[in-house]
């Protein structure tokens, strides 16, 4: 299923991550009653994610749904949250500040402004080899940018972590999800040496989450 197409995503594909993924303790609430809560849900008409994105997609008609289903207002906020996750929104290429701007110039120029539309576009090889040899840009760098937007299609990832994860030789959605999980603890590690990327270091718990995540993306 395609996470980014929220139409295609059913609501017991929601159910079943939900119920599969560790979450965070701030939504572990989440799993009491859950197959109650979602039978409330089929109950009411929903039967994708976008069904129910269109009946929370706001306070006052997640505060209606709550009322007319009898699903807690505070359950349904804390649902919303979990599952929008699943698909990041798109970020702005300018983010990507630690490549040649003129490369993020020539994507600008060529209508290209977001990750979104950058994994779009160029998600086969003739694409961006032809966008390459229009440009000039590197054929290495379109790849490294498409694989950058690639991975920021798992729940977790955002730019910079991202760059760690290439630079752990993480590369793309299919080596991240089949990752071992102390092996790639150790690497991000290694990569953030002397706080290169931010201070601390990113749990081993939270690790395992983004290879599990990342099983939905390929």
């Amino acid at each position: 299923m395609d996470y980014s197409k929220p139409e295609t995503v059913s609501l017991d594909d929601l159910r079943n991550r939900i119920k599969s993924t560790d979450l965070v303790p701030s939504r572990a609430v989440l799993l009491e009653d859950l197959d109650a809560v979602f039978e409330k849900l089929a109950q009411h008409g929903i039967e994708t994610w976008l069904d129910l994105q269109k009946a929370i997609k706001n306070p006052k008609r997640m505060e209606f749904f709550s009322k007319s289903s009898a699903i807690d207002l505070q359950y349904l906020v804390l649902l919303r949250r979990e599952v929008e996750g699943y698909a990041p929104k798109p970020f702005d290429l300018k983010a990507i500040d630690w490549v040649p701007q003129e490369v993020i110039k020539k994507l600008l120029d060529g209508g290209i402004t977001t990750s979104d539309q950058l994994f779009s576009k160029f998600n086969d090889i003739n694409s961006r080899n032809n966008f390459a040899d229009k440009t000039g840009i590197d054929r290495g760098m379109i790849v490294y940018l498409v694989n950058l937007a690639t991975l920021c299609r798992v729940q977790w990832v955002s730019p910079t972590a991202g760059r760690m994860l290439m630079e752990a030789g993480y590369d793309n959605c299919q080596k991240l999800s089949a990752a071992d999980g102390n092996e790639l603890f150790e690497a991000m590690d290694r990569v953030n040496e002397n706080g290169k990327y931010f201070k601390g270091t990113i749990g081993l718990r939270d690790i395992k989450r983004l290879i599990e995540a990342a099983k939905y993306c390929l």
